[in-house]
């Protein structure tokens, strides 16, 4: 039975710790590793630069501000992650190379993306932090594009979607929630617009979230009458909470938009959106209406 360690073997075991830190740190050979022989760290994502045409063995370095999200995670180089750009490319990876400025990884092997939806969000001008956090429900949700309106009766009480800082941090909010969500397509955002010019560059089929639409907007999937045809895609687009004007509605339904209903109650406008955007992801994703890449409206 062994009793307390003396000094001379608590220095040993502690250049011992060093000795197997510091051996963890080196990586050698050409080509990929094996990948059984890795620990994994399956449930770390990071964005990185340049994956489009790489193949397996290729070395990638990761965005430059993961490289202080990586340090905090204490991922040390020969640990196992998954790479992502944003654009499709997936790789399960290997950490090869860490400092203060620049982290690199290995590429193992891809990993196929999900479809990427022809979706695309129609949100107001409104309160800040709810329209940050519609982001990431919607980008966990799928959607290609996300797009604020200047309704005519839209209002917000911090500059919401008006400013480059709005847009900076919603793009932050957006990466976060596709590493999460272990999506690979980032979503385009698009500063606001007016009604008029969303609607001089819309195409597809659309859906109108509006108190004056159909009862329920379950029962119309159901029956297949707000499918759009394959290949077209679908718009949704909820309006203030202070509700559409006629003429609004007029100029939405002239360009081919259909009125929904979630209902008789009043929702705020994020409920209205993620309720109508995941009902319409679930929809497309049934419905074979499905891109390669759709972020440019």
């Amino acid at each position: 039975m062994g009793g307390p360690l003396r000094r001379s073997e608590h220095k040993a075991s502690g250049r011992c710790r060093k000795r197997l830190r510091r051996e963890a740190r080196e990586v050698g050979g050409d080509g990929p590793p094996t990948t059984d022989t890795l620990p994994l760290v399956s449930d770390q994502t990071f964005f990185a630069d340049g994956l489009a045409g790489l193949e397996a063995g290729a070395r990638a370095d990761l965005a430059s501000d993961e490289v202080s999200h990586v340090r905090a995670a204490r991922i040390h180089p020969g640990r196992r992650l998954a790479v992502i750009d944003g654009a499709g490319a997936r790789w399960d990876a290997e950490l090869v190379a860490l400092d203060r400025r620049r982290a690199s990884c290995r590429l193992l092997a891809p990993v196929p993306p999900e479809p990427a939806l022809r979706l695309h969000l129609w949100a107001p001008v409104a309160n800040r932090d709810r329209s940050l956090w519609l982001v990431e429900k919607v980008v966990e949700l799928g959607a290609a594009t996300v797009t604020w309106i200047e309704w005519e009766r839209s209002r917000s009480v911090a500059d919401a979607g008006r400013s480059e800082g709005f847009l900076r941090r919603a793009e932050g909010r957006a990466r976060a929630a596709l590493k999460q969500s272990g999506r690979s397509w980032l979503p385009r955002l698009n500063g606001p617009r007016t009604p008029e010019e969303a609607l001089g560059r819309h195409s597809g089929a659309g859906w109108l979230a509006d108190a004056e639409g159909r009862p329920w907007l379950s029962a119309g999937i159901a029956r297949g009458r707000e499918r759009p045809r394959a290949g077209n895609g679908l718009t949704v687009a909820v309006g203030p909470e202070g509700g559409l004007t006629s003429s609004e509605r007029r100029r939405c339904l002239e360009a081919g938009f259909e009125l929904v209903s979630l209902g008789s109650t009043t929702l705020r406008f994020e409920t209205a959106a993620v309720v109508t955007v995941a009902a319409a992801a679930a929809m497309l994703a049934g419905n074979g209406n499905e891109a390669e890449d759709e972020r440019t409206i």
